[in-house]
């Protein structure tokens, strides 16, 4: 046997740590960029951190404590989840009618699937901006039709009218609701149209011998198939909504008198307006812990089924 020569290096155990080095820079990525900040805002929740105070006393639980009982968090944590979860509702219905109807080869296919595009390309300051144009109440042109119709008496107001339903709902937050549809279908659509251009063409026509209609194929054979990609996209899309941020501080700010307010505007304006920074921290980390929750469950659902 061949005896290792001193001073030279064993190939062998570059080799065998090489997969391990690989990872180093992603590793050292999410450190810095993911885990880092994370720890260090959950252990700034725990003091009193303010810009104008140079004592940062150690308060526990103090910040959690006032956050959680202030009707003004409660109003922004129901305003958050209606807003995600309808935002999500009407987005996967709506991404989900479209792209069923731009797989089938029919003509201009290419153009309107460029033209569904448009508001996921449009940059939010510039979407924002005409939204609140198309929405304000002196200047509308949906007023102009609606009185022209004759199907109101006068201009509405849809980002400043202050009426709540069911104890937090109200027209502002339904209107910012509907804008974030807009927004977010075209992902949707997009992901949908490629999970359906994998179902293969046999399936349906087996269905349309078998007596099978347009409804019971798609729920027995559209949504089965592509049910890996409805969940990756829906879970995505929850949590990228419950920490959106750009409809809500670019179309009113919070208002009126925070009805539209969502929880990442909160921990801004906190942050960022009060410079209250440990309260700040402790909203955040309420908001991770919620975000939390359909993750969790998605990841026992994925291990269930690999099991």
């Amino acid at each position: 046997m061949r005896e290792k020569k001193k001073g030279t290096f064993d190939m062998g155990v570059l080799d065998k740590h090489t997969p391990f080095l690989m990872l180093v820079p992603a590793a050292a990525s999410v450190l810095l960029v993911s885990v880092y900040p994370t720890l260090k805002t959950i252990g700034m929740s725990f003091f009193d951190k303010q810009l104008l105070n140079q004592e940062e006393p150690f308060v526990g639980l103090a910040n959690y404590a006032e956050a959680l009982s202030n009707a003004v968090i409660w109003q922004t944590i129901f305003n958050t989840l209606f807003f995600a979860l309808a935002s999500l509702a009407l987005g996967v219905a709506l991404a989900m009618y479209i792209a069923v109807k731009l797989i089938k080869p029919l003509p201009g296919r290419g153009f309107f699937r460029a033209l569904f595009l448009v508001p996921w390309v449009t940059p939010p300051l510039v979407a924002s901006f005409v939204w609140r144009i198309l929405l304000s109440q002196n200047f509308s042109p949906i007023n102009s039709v609606l009185l022209k119709l004759g199907w109101i008496q006068g201009p509405v107001s849809f980002l400043d009218n202050t009426e709540v339903f069911f104890g937090f709902l109200s027209v502002p937050l339904i209107m910012l609701t509907i804008i974030n549809v807009w927004s977010i279908f075209p992902f949707l659509m997009v992901m949908f149209i490629a999970g359906l251009q994998t179902v293969p063409k046999e399936l349906y026509e087996a269905a349309t011998m078998d007596g099978a209609g347009k409804i019971t194929s798609f729920w027995k054979i559209t949504v089965p198939c592509i049910r890996p990609v409805i969940s990756v996209s829906v879970l995505l899309e929850l949590i990228w909504q419950f920490n959106n941020f750009n409809i809500s501080y670019m179309v009113t700010q919070g208002g009126p008198l925070g009805l539209t307010k969502l929880l990442a505007v909160e921990v801004y304006q906190q942050a960022f307006t009060n410079f209250n920074y440990g309260y700040a921290a402790s909203v955040s980390v309420i908001m991770m812990m919620i975000a939390l929750v359909p993750a969790i469950f998605y990841m026992k659902s994925s291990i269930r089924e690999i099991t």
